[in-house]
C-alpha cells in the first residue's frame, strides 16, 4: 500500500492523527489538573484585612427603623439592650487565619469561662468591603459592610429581616481595646 506523497514523518507539515490525539489528551489532563487545583486552594480570609489583630468593642448602636428587641413591648433603636452587663465590655478579635477571638473583658458572665476564646470564623471582601461573621453559637453567618475604619474605630452595618419580612439597618460603631 502506498502512501500519499505528503505523508512523511520528517518532513514540514506532516499530519500525524496519532500526534493530535496524544495532544488533545495532553491538554485535557492539564485542563482537569488546573480545575481541579482552583478548588482544592483554600479559602483566602484577605489577611490583608485593615482591621486584624486587635480586640474591638461595640461602642454603640442604632437600630433604624427601631424594633422591639427585648421583648418589653416598646421599639429599641440600639441593640446592646439584649446584651448582659457582663457582654458590654467583651472584644472580638478577627485574626488573619479567619478565626474570630472572644475575650470576655473585665467583667465576665461566668467566672468559670476562659478569658480568651476562639468564638467563629470570618472571611473578608475587600473590593465590596464586606465582612462575613459566622459564631459558633449561631446557625447563621452574618454578613456585614464595612462603612468606615481608621485605626481605633470600625463602623459596620447590617441588614437584619424579620419573620414579617420587614427590614431594619443596624449600624454599629466599634473601638479599639
Amino acid at each position: 500500500m502506498r502512501r500519499p506523497p505528503s505523508y512523511h514523518p520528517r518532513l514540514p507539515g506532516y499530519f500525524c492523527p496519532m500526534q493530535t490525539i496524544h495532544l488533545f489528551r495532553a491538554l485535557s489532563v492539564l485542563t482537569i489538573v488546573l480545575v481541579t487545583a482552583s478548588f482544592l486552594k483554600p479559602v483566602s480570609n484577605n489577611q490583608q484585612a485593615p482591621f486584624t489583630g486587635k480586640y474591638w468593642i461595640l461602642e454603640s448602636s442604632t437600630v433604624v427603623p427601631a424594633i422591639d428587641l427585648n421583648m418589653d413591648g416598646k421599639p429599641d433603636n440600639d441593640i446592646r439592650v439584649m446584651m448582659e452587663d457582663c457582654e458590654l465590655d467583651d472584644g472580638e478579635m478577627y485574626k488573619a487565619d479567619g478565626k474570630l477571638m472572644k475575650d470576655q473583658g473585665r467583667k465576665k458572665c461566668d467566672e468559670d469561662d476562659e478569658q480568651v476564646m476562639e468564638s467563629g470564623t470570618w472571611t473578608y471582601d475587600a473590593a465590596a468591603k464586606k465582612i462575613t461573621v459566622h459564631h459558633y453559637d449561631t446557625d447563621k453567618p452574618q454578613t456585614h459592610t464595612l462603612k468606615e475604619l481608621s485605626g481605633n474605630k470600625m463602623v459596620l452595618t447590617y441588614i437584619f429581616k424579620t419573620s414579617k419580612g420587614s427590614s431594619h439597618t443596624i449600624t454599629a460603631v466599634l473601638k479599639a481595646k
